[in-house]
Parts: C-alpha cells; sequence; structure tokens
C-alpha cells in the first residue's frame, strides 16, 4: 500500500483528536453556559478557604500535564488544595484537547501509568479539573499558568538573518489575559520563549491592557521553565523534578516560589532561583541547545564507525562510565524531532539580535541544528544501498511516526523527512505506529495499526523508533513477512546484533546507523 490521501473528516464544526475521535465545537453560547458550572464550582471551592484557582492556558503536551499534576495536590486534610482550569480555543486542531479533560483522559497517549489515574481521579472524583474555551477563566484566576504555542516559522537556516519567530500568537495571549486577569493574579510563563520575553514583551502587554482597565498595581510575572518529558515519568518530571524561576521583581519571585512548592516535592528536588527573567529564559534554550549539539556531535562519528567497521553503541557504552563528565554522551540515531530541540536554539539567536541588538552569532549551535535535520537522509542513503539503490517498483515499510519511543508526539518527527524522501525516490511507502491512529502533520498518509500487514510482502523495512513493539518483534515473523531478497535497516538500535546475525542467514541484507560491525560482516550484502 502507498502512501495515498485520505480524509481525516475535518470540518468546521469538529474537532478530531489523535486517536481519530471526533467532537463537536460548541456554539459561544454552549461554552459560556458550560462555563458558568465551571464558575460557581471555582468559586466554591474558593469560599471553603481551600488554595488557590489556577489557569492554564494552552493544553498541549506541557499544558495539560501541567493541569492534572497542579490538581493532584492535596491539604493537610486531605481536600484538592487548588481547583484547575485548563483553557484552550475553540477550533478544529485545539477543542479535542478540552472535550478529551472534560471526559476524565489525558489528551495524548503516553507510557506512564501514572498518568491516566491523574486526569480521571482530577476530573471525576476530586472534581478540582475542568477545561473550557472561555476566557472569562482567566477573571477566576489567582495563578494563570501560561503554557501556549511560540515557535519559528523555517527550523532550517543558513544563518542568523533568517530565523523567523512567530510572537503574534504568544503576543495575543498575553494580551487575552491581560484584559481579564485579576489585579493581584501572577502570570507564569512556562512556554520557552526567546531571552527577554517575559520583560520586553509580556510586561508592556500586561500593563497595557491592565491601565485600560484602570488597575495600576504592579504586574506579578514570573518565568519557570518546565523539563516535562512526555515518556514512561512523564508525571515525575513535572512533580519530583528540579525547576529553575525568576520574578521580574522580588514580588513576583516570591509568588512564584511559594505556588511551585505547592506543586512540586521541593524538599527532594529544591527550586532554583535566578536573579532575573532574562537568565531563566536563556537557560531552558542553553539547556536544550546542549543537548542538540550533543546528538549532533555524535553524527560524524556515526559516518566514520559505519566506514571503519566499528560498533559505536558499545564504544559509547564503554565511555560512559566516566560518571559526572560522559555519562551523558548521546548515541547514533536516526534524527532529531520534538518540539524544543528543533528550535529553541533559533529562539536564543533570534532574541541576540532582535530583543538586544547584539551581533553575536551562535555559529557552532545553528551548525548542529542544520546536521540534526539532515541526520534521516543519511538513513535514506543506508536505504537506498542495501536495496542496490533503486526504489522503484519497491515497497518499503517505515516503523515508527513519533520522535520518541513510546509516545504519540509527531512533531517535527524525522519520519516525515524520511518519507518524503523514499516517496521522491520512487518507493510505495507503508508507515505504521502502534501509538499513532492520525499523523496530524501529514493527515494525507494512512499509519497502519497492524504490523504484521504493514511488513508482509514488503521489499525492505525500516526501524525508524524504537517503540516496545519492535523491539520485541520476533526476528522469525519478520522474516517470513519481509519479500525473501528483502532488505532491514536498523535506524534507533532497534535489533540486537543475535537479531542481524538471524536475518542475514535468513537472506535478508541488514545495515544499521552507527552499526559498522554488520557492514564488516557483510550482513548489508545477501548471502
Amino acid at each position: 500500500m502507498s502512501a495515498e490521501p485520505h480524509s481525516v473528516g475535518y470540518s468546521a464544526g469538529e474537532s478530531f483528536s489523535p486517536d481519530g475521535i471526533g467532537y463537536r465545537i460548541p456554539t459561544e453560547a454552549d461554552a459560556e453556559s458550560s462555563f458558568r458550572d465551571i464558575a460557581e464550582s471555582a468559586e466554591a471551592h474558593r469560599r471553603r478557604g481551600g488554595g488557590q484557582i489556577v489557569v492554564v492556558q494552552g493544553l498541549g503536551f506541557v499544558g495539560s500535564a501541567v493541569a492534572a499534576a497542579v490538581a493532584s495536590g492535596s491539604d493537610e486534610a486531605g481536600r484538592p488544595l487548588h481547583y484547575v482550569i485548563g483553557v484552550d480555543l475553540a477550533t478544529p486542531a485545539s477543542y479535542w484537547k478540552v472535550a478529551k479533560i472534560n471526559d476524565g483522559e489525558p489528551p495524548f497517549r503516553s507510557p506512564d501509568a501514572k498518568l491516566p489515574p491523574l486526569f480521571r481521579e482530577a476530573v471525576q472524583e476530586r472534581e478540582n479539573l475542568r477545561a473550557t474555551t472561555c476566557e472569562a477563566a482567566y477573571a477566576l484566576a489567582d495563578v494563570i499558568i501560561v503554557d501556549v504555542h511560540l515557535d519559528v516559522e523555517d527550523r532550517v537556516v543558513q544563518g542568523a538573518e533568517e530565523i523567523r519567530v512567530g510572537l503574534a500568537s504568544f503576543e495575543a495571549a498575553m494580551h487575552t489575559v491581560g484584559r481579564n486577569m485579576r489585579a493581584d493574579a501572577l502570570v507564569l510563563v512556562e512556554t520557552t520563549v526567546p531571552m527577554g520575553t517575559c520583560e520586553r514583551v509580556v510586561l508592556p502587554i500586561l500593563r497595557e491592557e491592565r491601565l485600560r482597565r484602570g488597575i495600576e498595581e504592579p504586574v506579578l510575572l514570573a518565568h519557570a521553565y518546565e523539563r516535562v518529558m512526555p515518556g514512561p515519568g512523564y508525571v515525575d518530571s513535572i512533580l519530583a523534578y528540579r525547576r529553575t524561576f525568576a520574578g521580574v521583581d522580588k514580588a513576583s519571585a516570591d509568588r512564584a516560589r511559594e505556588f511551585l512548592s505547592t506543586v512540586i516535592d521541593v524538599e527532594g528536588h529544591p527550586l532554583w532561583e535566578l536573579g532575573d527573567t532574562v537568565s531563566s529564559e536563556l537557560g531552558k534554550l542553553l539547556e536544550n541547545s546542549y543537548r542538540a549539539a550533543n546528538i549532533a556531535f555524535m553524527h560524524e562519528w556515526t559516518l566514520l564507525a559505519e566506514k571503519i567497521g566499528i560498533n559505536l553503541f558499545e564504544v559509547v557504552d564503554s565511555i560512559r562510565v566516566r560518571s559526572g563528565t560522559h555519562d551523558n554522551m548521546r548515541y547514533p540515531g536516526f534524527g532529531v524531532g520534538g518540539y524544543c530541540l528543533t528550535k529553541d536554539s533559533l529562539l536564543a539567536q533570534w532574541s541576540a539580535a532582535n530583543l538586544f541588538g547584539v551581533d553575536t552569532e551562535l555559529g557552532m549551535t545553528l551548525a548542529g541544528l542544520r546536521t540534526n535535520y539532515d541526520m534521516p537522509l543519511h538513513t535514506l542513503e543506508l536505504a537506498e544501498e542495501v536495496s542496490g539503490g533503486n526504489f522503484d517498483g519497491k515497497t518499503v515499510a517505515v516503523c515508527g511516526v513519533s520522535y520518541l519511543a513510546e509516545v504519540a508526539d509527531t512533531r517535527n518527527s524525522p519520519t516525515e523527512t524520511l518519507v518524503d524522501g523514499l516517496l521522491e525516490k520512487g518507493a510505495r511507502v507503508r508507515v505504521h505506529d502502534p501509538h499513532v491512529v492520525t499523523w496530524i502533520e501529514r493527515p494525507e498518509i494512512d499509519v497502519l495499526q497492524n504490523l504484521h500487514e504493514a511488513l508482509e510482502g514488503a521489499d525492505g523495512v525500516v526501524f525508524a523508533v524504537p517503540h516496545d513493539a519492535y523491539v520485541n518483534f520476533a526476528v522469525e515473523d519478520l522474516v517470513a513477512l519481509l519479500d525473501g531478497d528483502g532488505f532491514v535497516v536498523d535506524a534507533q538500535n532497534v535489533l540486537t546484533d543475535t537479531k542481524a546475525q538471524l536475518l542475514h542467514d535468513a537472506g535478508r541484507r541488514v545495515i544499521g546507523v552507527g552499526k559498522g560491525h554488520w557492514r564488516a560482516a557483510r550482513y548489508d550484502v545477501a548471502k
């Protein structure tokens, strides 16, 4: 089956989640009617003398999990500490997240077993988590957590002058907050932003909107960058992980510390307060740029190891024993995806020129981004080599659409680059992922749910993501399903050496990223 266009069923009044479930988008009147119940519940919570009313703006991978995590807190009597309201847009692209949460479900699939109970208990049992599309929610909040989208227009640039940051939607979100917020509410920005954004963008907007309403009190504004990881430790990455924060003034920092201490296990994971929000904003950009650069660095060593017959995974394992200096060395891989590592360096470079007016260029950092973007093209080259140099008329199964194992997040997935390359070279492509039903960024491409269906009769397979379904797949089944002269490309260390040898013994050609020892053993040549 080739990658054929198909309809995902969108209409102006519907919103479809990644698992294919459709939700009717409420009218403005319906949303307002529903919100009245939320407002009454929130105010009842306030009258009981409980904790604060917390509104989370933006219900993506970070915001939705943060909302559930904040709602999980209890006071000394075991009662819900905070009443949490999540807010997102009444659009086809966003409303399904609101609907999922109100059904007591996490919007996104995750291997973390703690996540579904967190939503179910908060919504259905504790009744202190609701979601809405109504801006009036901000008027109820003691704390407003900002987790909205802020992106760059193009993640592939040759120089700093080409970077374009899409600030418009973020600025619009800040205007919405300013138009509605209480005078004494704390605005806590968790969105990854260019350094200087809180002081030079958010603060002026909030002041402007508040002055229009006659509010002259100083704005309480802080930045606390998140380290949310939507994998097996999704919940703990919010509740049991160290956080860095800063306020625009002492009052803001004090309020931020007070609130964060009610959410995070600060005894085991102390907060780190920086002197200003610019430092905190830069910290997040530096943290992710460091990781992205490490990944890019390993890519050129991957190319060397493959050419001289070295198993680079084994070598890296032997180096990682140097705890404290080398235990974070990256492995060879398929490429870098996701929302953060593919853009955060660009935000830093853009900020340097546009918010601070300095001419410092992050040359090595931007070169690393370009390397990471091109990494899946190396896998394409390996596939072309092991297929005999021609994809015309051949069916290639690509296993893995998400950018991370066991997660249904397809944002900026390197698989997209690989699939496009295969299609351009004439291959018929079947795509499979056990966690992704609809590829949101490429809705015209079917994502198969049955692995046997994806592999049966294929001329070759590329393992692009190390999902458990692939790591644990029986080699005998792989041999039986693939064409007799088929090939296997392992881009993510899915196959053990034993499985690779069994595949080759069965007549399949096998090659792998960072697996130079397979080439030395001539696994890439038909037996």
